[in-house]
């Protein structure tokens, strides 16, 4: 799973596509209303975005 603050300055958006094209099968995210420190800038969505992918891929037994 990559998540990219669609504010930051570190990873741009064809960086991110870029990584998505070697690692086709990976999640993206993007929280449009965050910089690079997604998970201090909006939490509520890296949160939700992160355990919504773990309940996929990982799913409690």
């Amino acid at each position: 799973m990559l998540v990219r603050g669609g504010l930051s300055d570190v990873l741009s958006e064809a960086g991110a596509q870029s990584f998505l094209e070697q690692c086709p099968h990976a999640e993206y995210v993007n929280v449009k209303n965050a910089a690079h420190m997604v998970a201090g800038d909006r939490n509520d969505i890296f949160a939700e975005s992160v355990v919504g992918f773990l309940q996929r891929v990982a799913p409690a037994a």
